[in-house]
């Protein structure tokens, strides 16, 4: 690890309390911040000059760490075994009263939605095909990517003529929580071209305890052929990546 990535790193874990969160917290900066500093050497910058933005651009490392401090608490794992005896019995006492009175879970046919497949909508086609990687947890609800796609839009007014769209679906264990209204979550992304902006994203179907949908990336930079995406804000995020089989042409 170069030096302003250790020292940012260090100062961010400086104020975690949790042993296993400072891990967690310095592995996740540390692939962020070689990726932000590999796109722009791509661009002709220094390795120093570049490693120095992108310690820049992550911000003020103790606001960070006091928010994945808040996060993980250390008094989370002494707790663990109280929580557990009292879900298990919320569930037991939800679950009967639920298929006594067909309501709750079992007014569904299905737990887990569909996945939603690329192009998400039947007049578009595919340009170039890809892959998505990438899994974590924003706000108690586990986020994983499954499949990306470069796709040809239709030509409507003000509407992009290409898209870049990543299959999500969205998971959590809690019966007492609502579906996650993906197009909540902050998505800001960078590519190999070292270009940067924002994603939006639609729920493409819901269930109990999951959500269906799909991240987009509008007018995607030409000549770009890899993208990492974050979701989430400070202290509370994950990071996906995101490869085409070719470069993104012009529009």
């Amino acid at each position: 690890m170069c030096q302003p990535f250790e020292q940012f790193c260090d100062q961010v874990c400086s104020v975690i309390r949790l042993p296993l969160a400072k891990r967690l917290a310095r592995e996740e900066l540390t692939a962020h911040l070689e990726d932000h500093a590999a796109a722009l050497e791509e661009q002709g910058i220094e390795p120093e000059v570049a490693a120095r933005r992108a310690v820049e651009a992550m911000g003020d490392p103790y606001q960070i760490g006091h928010e994945l401090d808040r996060c993980h608490s250390p008094l989370v794992p002494g707790l663990t075994a109280l929580f557990t005896v009292l879900g298990v019995m919320l569930i037991l006492v939800s679950t009967v009263a639920s298929g006594l009175h067909q309501t709750g879970l079992f007014a569904h046919t299905s737990l887990l939605p569909p996945s939603c497949t690329l192009p998400s909508q039947p007049d578009e086609t595919l340009v170039i095909s890809g892959s998505a990687s990438g899994s974590g947890t924003v706000g108690g609800y586990t986020i994983t990517a499954h499949d990306a796609a470069l796709i040809r839009t239709p030509d409507y007014p003000n509407h992009p003529q290409l898209e870049l769209q990543v299959s999500l679906s969205v998971s959590h264990w809690q019966l007492w929580l609502d579906n996650l209204e993906l197009y909540e979550v902050p998505y800001t992304w960078i590519d190999s071209t070292g270009a940067t902006g924002e994603a939006y994203c639609f729920t493409w179907s819901t269930s109990p305890l999951a959500t269906g949908g799909y991240l987009a990336i509008a007018d995607p930079t030409p000549g770009a052929q890899w993208f990492t995406v974050t979701l989430g804000k400070p202290g509370d995020q994950i990071i996906l990546r995101i490869d085409l089989e070719e470069e993104v042409p012009l529009s």
